[in-house]
């Protein structure tokens, strides 16, 4: 009997500690969900518009309880760095805020695509920019994009700087008060041919030779180079977190590299310098390593 009764003891045992370690699983099963959910509600990606045009720069804001020493997202396939917003720590029932600007590169097809990092999430709606067709003739040793040894990757050094200072606090000033002879976006056929992956990075000032150019908003000059090939004569400003303004075509150079400018100064004169069909100047804000509408900065900039 007292055998018998043996393998039913064993028996509960088994099924009392087989239960206690389901309960001690779906409990752990439960904190990790709860956990998992309230990362979620308590981090925020959102935009300053829920669509943008093809090279319009736009905000992206992030919320966060924790702070996070170098916060990023994804969108379209790259990642961008988000800055903490001065002032903001703190605000909105103790939120970290952190900022980025994104412009959506010319090349981007319309449609919807995703930001994300690894807390939230948002979606904004890309639009066609719509830009117009220009014809241009150029002598045969201009028909081309040929650069000098070296400018290549002087150039994209300076598009990538990244400065974690945000340096402007107002609209961006126009560079020159010659009127704008080519819009941003532009595409083009040269001598017949048409560029299929060319847009016009920026605008074209139509000054004469020898016109002011002033720098678009405070920063520090990041290149400051003669004869390139393609570029000419040139000058790039960082001013802060992704936001690089470039002057090409430049008959004269009044900066130098490392230099802090302000809004205003005088930094070069208009010329025909590089790959030039006449004098003018061309200018261009980068956002991100993208090129972005200028006109956009001009009014209502985000600061």
């Amino acid at each position: 009997m007292t055998n018998s009764l043996k393998p039913n003891l064993v028996l509960r045992r088994s099924h009392g500690l087989h239960a206690l370690h389901v309960s001690r699983v779906l409990g752990l099963f439960l904190a990790v969900s709860l956990s998992t959910t309230t990362a979620a509600v308590c981090a925020e990606l959102s935009l300053s518009s829920s669509s943008a045009k093809q090279g319009q720069p736009i905000e992206v804001i992030y919320k966060t309880e924790t702070a996070e020493d170098s916060p990023t997202f994804t969108f379209a396939r790259q990642t961008y760095k988000l800055f903490p917003s001065p002032g903001a720590e703190g605000e909105g029932d103790g939120q970290h805020i952190y900022k980025a600007i994104l412009a959506p590169s010319l090349e981007l097809d319309p449609g919807v695509y995703t930001l994300k990092n690894d807390n939230a999430s948002t979606k904004l709606k890309v639009l066609d920019g719509k830009f117009q067709m220009r014809y241009l003739t150029l002598p045969k040793s201009k028909d081309n994009f040929n650069t000098s040894p070296g400018e290549e990757e002087a150039v994209n050094a300076a598009k990538e700087t990244c400065s974690p200072q945000r340096f402007w606090t107002a609209d961006f000033t126009r560079p020159s008060k010659a009127r704008t002879s080519t819009p941003f976006g532009v595409r083009r056929t040269v001598n017949g041919k048409f560029l299929k992956d060319y847009f016009h990075s920026g605008l074209d000032f139509a000054g004469g030779l020898g016109s002011p150019v002033v720098a678009c908003a405070p920063g520090v000059v990041v290149l400051a180079r003669t004869g390139f090939k393609l570029h000419g004569n040139c000058v790039a400003i960082d001013h802060g977190q992704g936001i690089v303004s470039f002057y090409i075509h430049l008959q004269k150079l009044h900066v130098t590299k490392g230099q802090q400018v302000k809004a205003g100064e005088l930094i070069g004169r208009i010329g025909q310098t590089g790959r030039a069909n006449g004098p003018h100047l061309h200018f261009s804000i980068y956002c991100n390593k993208a090129a972005s509408n200028p006109n956009n900065w001009f009014t209502n900039a985000i600061k």
